[in-house]
């Protein structure tokens, strides 16, 4: 392989590594704003997170990670759930982001309401599962509300 077939191909591998990037970014943006212009009560906060991951905090006690996979090229958006009294931080959804702007193959990065939609939809079971537990007045275990239903208390 000579040096300008290798230049080619390092080309092509840099494009395509920033349009994902820049793909990702736009997603990123779409989410934050559809969560903060949103006239819905979602008790979502924003947090600090590292420098390619999202953080909010679910009434005040949850945080809610948005992260692409490790490894270079992924295209694998991963959704976390943690407790602010632990360092634990569960995966709790998957979706793939496209070169093409769209998320899960239809809904556009550039649509902060359908961005937002999806995201909501990703992360309904912890509402769910936040909801039965309340609605039955039952402590909440991060293990338990994301992998399993919470079972009621016995009398």
């Amino acid at each position: 392989m000579t040096i300008w077939e290798i230049s080619e191909k390092a080309d092509y591998i840099a494009e395509r590594h920033q349009r994902l990037q820049d793909e990702w970014r736009h997603y990123c943006n779409s989410l934050v704003q559809g969560i903060t212009l949103s006239k819905a009560r979602l008790h979502h906060a924003m947090s600090c997170a590292p420098d390619r991951d999202l953080c909010f905090v679910l009434f005040e006690h949850f945080p809610v990670y948005v992260t692409l996979a490790d490894g270079f090229n992924s295209h694998t958006i991963e959704y976390y759930v943690g407790s602010k009294n632990s360092d634990d931080k569960l995966l709790i959804a998957q979706a793939q982001l496209g070169l093409d702007g769209r998320v899960d193959g239809h809904v556009s990065n550039r649509s902060r309401e359908a961005v937002l939609e999806h995201y909501l939809d990703k992360i309904a079971a912890v509402y769910h599962g936040l909801y039965a537990a309340i609605e039955q007045d039952l402590p909440i275990d991060l293990h338990q509300l994301v992998n399993r239903p919470l079972q009621t208390a016995q009398a």
